[in-house]
């Protein structure tokens, strides 16, 4: 399975990149405007889920355009086609591609794949975290105040609630908050030490479970915002080394 998840996620990536700069939005669903899908969503889940349901037939599916396929079997994938699709229909080079495999309800194997830098992230439970097949850490950074995060920044109430009283906590001027306007990308960065810790207030189950497991492998603490172990009924996510983490917590945990 390890060599499968990593192939399929991989061929993906490769085939929505190759539409980027061509595919602009197909239609959106919501009126919020990051809530796009373009046809490189399509192709993308379509090279997914056919692999899986060639190679496992009685497995459950969850994608975030096609849904729910097989449900009721152990083992279920998590596929988000396309992360940060208004980037890629922007022609903003800031996207993944993210499938998971959750075995009765817990994440054993992790792909991301960041096809602009061909990163491919993996993760399989209590065997680590890699990048490109090498083991990845995440930031032993312990000050909150000269540290680099990452979150989505906009104004709605929690990220606003919680902005302000990151601000009004931290001393100095060190601090940095950055959103590449993708989870994927600012979960893999911080499993891989490019930056320090990440907080996320909203999302789906696609969007957290693939993210989950490399963020942990990779020696991070993941939690909800109260301090509660991230499960999959979980659409929000704070993640740091635990030392960041305990001070994370006391900023998230009334938001």
């Amino acid at each position: 399975m390890d060599t499968f998840i990593k192939k399929i996620t991989k061929e993906a990536g490769m085939a929505v990149l190759k539409r980027f700069g061509k595919d602009g939005v197909h239609y959106s669903k919501s009126k919020h405007a990051y809530d796009v899908v373009t046809k490189a969503d399509l192709l993308s889940e379509k090279i997914i889920i056919s692999a899986i349901l060639k190679r496992y037939p009685t497995h459950s599916i969850l994608s975030e355009e096609e849904g729910e396929i097989n449900a009721g079997s152990d083992y279920r994938w998590i596929i988000d086609p396309v992360d940060g699709t208004m980037n890629f229909a922007s022609s903003v080079p800031m996207f993944g591609v993210m499938v998971c495999l959750a075995h009765k309800n817990e994440i054993i194997l992790s792909a991301i794949h960041l096809p602009v830098t061909d990163e491919l992230f993996f993760a399989k439970a209590g065997k680590g975290a890699f990048l490109n097949g090498k083991r990845i850490h995440c930031s032993p950074a312990k000050n909150l105040d000269t540290s680099i995060g990452c979150g989505f920044v906009g104004s709605r109430k929690r990220t606003l609630h919680f902005v302000k009283r990151l601000l009004g906590a931290v001393r100095g001027e060190g601090l940095f908050l950055n959103s590449f306007g993708c989870i994927s990308m600012n979960s893999c960065y911080v499993a891989c030490g490019r930056k320090d810790w990440a907080v996320s207030l909203y999302g789906e189950i696609h969007d957290f479970a693939p993210t989950y497991l490399i963020l942990k492998e990779a020696g991070c603490t993941v939690t909800n915002c109260k301090g509660g172990p991230w499960t999959m009924g979980d659409n929000e996510a704070v993640a740091a080394n635990p030392a960041l983490h305990k001070k994370l917590l006391k900023l998230t945990k009334d938001v």
